[in-house]
């Protein structure tokens, strides 16, 4: 009930255990790590590993279990001689326990400093055996009142079997040889204490004993063996299998080369996106813009007609682009998400009258119902969400020429801070065949041939829908008969927003007479015309300016209740006019609306326009009634009414 303990029970099963536990030394007992992903054959990585487990053996598994059996020990003894009715504490007991415990603890430190079994002097195997003769004191507290304590020797026996038969062996014979030593001295010494006849009988049976439980190391050395063959088998197929990377090595190198090439592409890819989404969203903005200012000047009723066809077009032209580029970043894996508070009311309500003014020419009905019991706000890229909703929407309103479109809004479950909502659009629309229902969120897929040739549309929408419920951890469905409507849905898990807003709240809409002050800062000529045409129809006074500069030293020396900003100019860009600007305010306390008006798309892009102290972004091309609510929003004055198309 010592040392011994740390390796008794180690039997077959702790050798087949050996492989998986890295190789350990064959000289030495299976030792648990639980390691049993990490197998190697490596050399280095082996000897550390061999290492390792004999320190942790030697200096914190054999000394804690032998520690613990003199523990064990003297409670035995304490036990035995509250029976017999001795006082608490005798005299034996007290020597006994200290005897026990300042041999425990010195072996611990020698073991400590002198563990290493490759030294000369084997220090564990030295206090194996003298874990012995500090045994035979506890033996004789113990044996007063019963002999069967000294059969508690053969632990040593046992102990030694996971190292093998001989050595098993050997210690059977000095167990057996220590206890007739024993034997002899106590029934010289003490001669009516323990009979010698009885003495001998004891040692004849733990001799007899001994053989037999070191018997059960041969299974164990076979073990051992057979472990070493596949141990040598395993490393000569590593051996082969290195062969055969060794020829495989240079198509690695080639398909390693043929990855950068493609990642390179891709960064290209990704460059090239951004570029061309900045590129066409700055001429889109005057081509649009320049449709909405002519629409409000003097024109016949076929110049009019004219011009609505001129931006409709525009406007169907800027929603393929902007489908091409999403699919785009989707299949470079540059599509994130960037979570918010949002108002999901707010957000239906506007993508439910975007679409209906889309479908203003058809006999259709486009209505949207809310669950009362959705939360206020919820925590949702607003961007992302809304593309969703109005992608659902405009391809509902594409393929339905009359009847309606119902875009419902409801909670399936809720658990904990978490609502289960599903986003609903049905319509009365042609409907979709049962065999096409599979490839219908595929990327240029709709259909049927004829039904692009009558419909149009690239195709993309509702790929881009499958794309987003996947990045918002949920899945869109289809439900659909030919001929009978189709009923889309996108099950989306949305968290409730906390109740804290830290984004600071818009200016309440005030009446006041006075006209708006703008200052516009923006380098292209043509934008600077556009907004600055749009702002004055809406009755706006106002300033351009062509860099960040002159932006900064603008707002220094005017009086402006809102700047329209653009962020990529010569001299100083936008986001570091912003920063100028609220380093200048901050001394004053005041804080002047800057609006981000740029060319740039991305939900990044939003982000670093607040970060650089801006309060919104609008992303062009822009509208007036954008602009108009805008400022009303922001300023809490209203403008002249925007141009209705």
């Amino acid at each position: 009930m010592h040392a011994a303990l740390a390796d008794r029970g180690r039997g077959p099963d702790d050798q087949r255990r050996a492989i998986a536990l890295m190789l350990p030394d064959m000289n030495q007992p299976a030792v648990e790590s639980g390691a049993y992903a990490d197998f190697t054959l490596d050399p280095t990585v082996l000897a550390e590993r061999r290492v390792a487990s004999a320190r942790r053996l030697h200096t914190v598994t054999v000394p804690t279990l032998r520690a613990a059996g003199f523990l064990i020990l003297c409670a035995i003894a304490l036990a035995q001689d509250l029976r017999a009715g001795m006082p608490f504490p005798s005299p034996s007991l007290a020597a006994l326990a200290s005897l026990n415990l300042a041999y425990a603890a010195i072996a611990w430190q020698l073991l400590r400093r002198g563990w290493r079994t490759d030294a000369r002097l084997d220090m564990s195997l030295l206090l194996f055996h003298l874990d012995l003769l500090v045994w035979l004191p506890n033996l004789h507290h113990l044996e007063a009142t019963n002999l069967f304590f000294g059969y508690f020797l053969l632990v040593r026996v046992v102990d030694q079997v996971g190292f093998g038969f001989r050595r098993a062996l050997y210690f059977a014979h000095a167990v057996a040889l220590v206890y007739l030593l024993y034997g002899v001295a106590s029934a010289a010494l003490e001669p009516g204490r323990v009979a010698l006849p009885d003495r001998l009988a004891i040692a004849a049976i733990l001799y007899l004993l001994g053989l037999y439980f070191a018997a059960t190391g041969l299974v164990t050395e076979r073990l051992r063996n057979r472990n070493r063959e596949a141990i040598r088998a395993a490393r000569a197929l590593v051996e082969r299998l290195e062969q055969k990377a060794s020829a495989l090595e240079q198509q690695k190198l080639e398909l390693d080369a043929a990855r950068r090439e493609a990642e390179q592409a891709n960064r290209v890819k990704s460059e090239f996106l951004a570029v061309t989404s900045h590129e066409i969203r700055t001429p889109m903005n005057g081509v649009l813009g320049a449709a909405e200012l002519l629409i409000g000047t003097p024109l016949s009723h076929e110049q009019q007609r004219y011009v609505r066809i001129a931006h409709r077009s525009a406007t169907a032209l800027l929603r393929l682009i902007d489908d091409v580029l999403d699919i785009s970043r989707i299949e470079a894996g540059k599509f994130t998400l960037t979570p918010t508070e949002v108002d999901l009311r707010a957000l239906v309500d506007e993508a439910v009258e975007l679409v209906a003014i889309s479908v203003r020419d058809k006999a259709l009905q486009v209505s949207a119902e809310i669950s009362p019991h959705l939360a206020e706000r919820v925590v949702a890229d607003p961007l992302r969400l809304r593309q969703l909703i109005v992608n659902l929407l405009h391809n509902a309103g594409k393929f339905t020429e009359r009847g309606s479109v119902r875009l419902s809004v409801v909670v399936l479950a809720e658990s904990g801070d978490t609502q289960q909502v599903r986003v609903s659009v049905h319509d009365t629309g042609v409907g979709i065949a049962p065999d096409q229902l599979e490839s219908i969120f595929d990327a240029f897929t709709q259909v049927d041939s004829s039904s692009t040739r009558r419909h149009g549309g690239s195709g993309l929408g509702l790929a881009i829908v499958k794309e987003l419920a996947s990045l918002m951890q949920g899945q869109v469905r289809v439900e659909s008969r030919l001929g009978a409507g189709s009923h889309f849905f996108a099950d989306l898990p949305l968290r409730r927003a906390p109740g804290s807003v830290p984004r600071p709240q818009a200016a309440q809409p005030r009446d006041d007479d006075s006209p708006v002050s703008v200052l516009v800062v923006e380098d292209d000529l043509v934008n600077q015309l556009v907004v600055l045409e749009m702002l004055k129809k809406l009755g706006c006074e106002v300033d351009v300016v062509d860099d960040g500069e002159a932006a900064h030293r603008a707002v220094r020396a005017g009086n402006y209740d809102i700047v329209f900003m653009d962020c990529h100019m010569p001299v100083v860009d936008g986001f570091e006019a912003a920063r100028r600007i609220r380093a200048w305010e901050r001394p004053s306390g005041a804080t002047l609306v800057i609006i981000a008006l740029t060319a740039d798309s991305l939900a990044s892009d939003r982000q670093r326009c607040l970060d650089a102290g801006m309060n919104d972004f609008l992303t062009k091309p822009v509208s007036s009634s954008q602009l108009s609510a805008t400022i009303e929003r922001w300023t809490g004055r209203r403008t002249q009414p925007a141009t209705q198309w």
